[in-house]
């Protein structure tokens, strides 16, 4: 059995039509949703899926992990617990007797960690680890933004730059989405689109104070502010866009306008940290627009929206002293972003792949069916 054979196999996708396969600088694209969501979360993290279940909690594994096969959830569940020496205590009326599955691993840690110790799970393993894996290694680092000194202003001083707090974590480097100098065909076009949706929802899974939220918030607020994490990561990762090729004349003006925010948004030559902080503003909002949506921690969420906006503001006071309205310039752009509506980048860049499915349900199907656990 080959790789991609392998793939469908263990994404449980094999009878369904391989609808769009690019090749792009020797790298296989494979979209939603006809092959699968897990299929192309394990792609794009590098990770091989294997036909063979978590000893513990019978998902999908991953490979083996402290010398049995365990998914990413169980595996990293047991490295905590190890290293950090946790002492967990079963709550059941019977000690020791709540089910460890996929759907339960969660209830009770004392008997998840029971159960990795049973079957097969080393201690030894985690105590010697020479270090965290390449994807462990990016995470950290998106993470854990490091102190950056800048240059003064005329005055000739230096000021330390104020790194935003770790659940601003980075997305991709440019240099991941930016596939050719210009993206002109439909074909690159639509490929990078996919991607940048792939990677917005890998981003909110690795910002801590994102995950720490009721899941449901988690899905709310994805489905809220995918459009405008769109458009920023446009901003931000690629080249210009040519939309002439997917454009219909009912399409043409708002393909001027979703053009002319991002020409408004690359025009205020964001850094990186004004990025994560943008992102962040746009990811914990309040103001829900479906009128089926609520959050249950809105006190929460309020008060991580306030905190990204404050250590904006901070932020680029020392870093751009010389500019007193920078921050007022990134807060008025917030209207703009949503000003675009969800239906006209769902046209331009997901209709011909994805067909009637609204993008929010890919993205709430691509996020609950690979959270990290």
């Amino acid at each position: 059995m080959n790789v991609l054979q392998r793939l469908f196999c263990a994404s449980s996708i094999a009878s369904y039509p391989l609808h769009c396969v690019l090749k792009r600088s020797e790298t296989l694209f494979f979209f939603l949703p006809y092959i699968g969501l897990r299929l192309i979360y394990f792609f794009f993290s590098g990770r091989i899926l294997y036909d063979i279940p978590c000893r513990v909690c019978q998902d999908h594994s991953s490979g083996k992990h402290y010398g049995i096969f365990a998914c990413d959830g169980c595996a990293g569940f047991f490295k905590r617990s190890i290293r950090r020496n946790r002492q967990y205590m079963c709550k059941a009326k019977i000690e020791g007797t709540c089910l460890v599955d996929k759907t339960h691993r969660n209830q009770c840690r004392a008997c998840r960690l029971t159960k990795c110790l049973q079957v097969g799970m080393n201690k030894e393993a985690v105590q010697h680890e020479r270090g965290p894996r390449n994807s462990t290694l990016r995470r950290q680092m998106a993470l854990y933004m490091k102190e950056q000194v800048v240059g003064g202003v005329a005055s000739g001083h230096q000021a330390t730059e104020p790194p935003p707090p770790p659940y601003f974590a980075q997305v991709d480097s440019p240099g991941c989405m930016a596939v050719v100098s210009t993206l002109g065909d439909i074909e690159a076009v639509c490929e990078s689109a996919a991607r940048l949706l792939f990677m917005n929802v890998r981003w909110a899974k690795n910002v801590p104070a994102f995950t720490a939220l009721p899941i449901k918030d988690q899905i709310v607020l994805l489905e809220e502010s995918w459009r405008e994490l769109f458009l920023v990561g446009c901003a931000q990762l690629l080249p210009p866009l040519d939309l002439t090729g997917l454009s219909t004349t009912q399409l043409l003006h708002e393909a001027a306008t979703f053009q002319q925010t991002l020409a408004k948004l690359r025009a205020l030559h964001l850094d990186h940290h004004e990025f994560a902080c943008l992102r962040a503003i746009l990811l914990f909002k309040t103001a829900l627009e479906c009128d089926g949506n609520s959050l249950v921690d809105l006190a929460g969420v309020a008060g991580l929206q306030d905190h990204s906006q404050l250590t904006l503001s901070k932020y680029i006071s020392a870093a751009y002293p010389e500019q007193p309205f920078r921050f007022g310039k990134v807060l008025l752009l917030l209207p703009a972003l949503r000003a675009v509506s969800s239906d006209t980048i769902e046209e331009l860049f997901f209709r011909r792949t994805t067909g009637p499915i609204p993008i929010k349900r890919i993205i709430s199907d691509m996020y609950k069916s690979n959270r990290d656990i």
